[in-house]
């Protein structure tokens, strides 16, 4: 796994191109494990491009698992998502989180 595969899916996500982006960073994340620090940039983005693609449920279910992590900032950053994710589509908005 290379940070340039990571860049790739992140700027799919980015730009709308969620179904190759998500394919992606599943991908990367699947072949790596914590504490490699794509592991958790791939999951991080892999909540955000579920988000954006109307997969909230998978969103939800991604951060809830990211929550539980033994990596403090992650831990921190998917405990102030989730209650974001929980939210009205229509109270959502843009936020820092996201």
């Amino acid at each position: 796994m290379s940070q340039e595969m990571l860049e790739a899916a992140i700027q799919a996500v980015r730009v709308g191109q969620f179904h190759e982006g998500i394919n992606s960073l599943e991908y990367i994340a699947s072949q790596v494990r914590p504490p490699n620090k794509l592991y958790y940039s791939a999951n991080i983005w892999l909540v955000r491009a579920y988000k954006e693609s109307g997969q909230l449920s998978a969103a939800i279910r991604l951060c809830r698992q990211l929550a539980t992590s033994s990596h403090p900032k992650v831990q921190v950053w998917a405990q102030q998502a989730l209650p974001v994710l929980r939210q009205p589509a229509s109270a959502i908005g843009r936020t820092d989180i996201f």
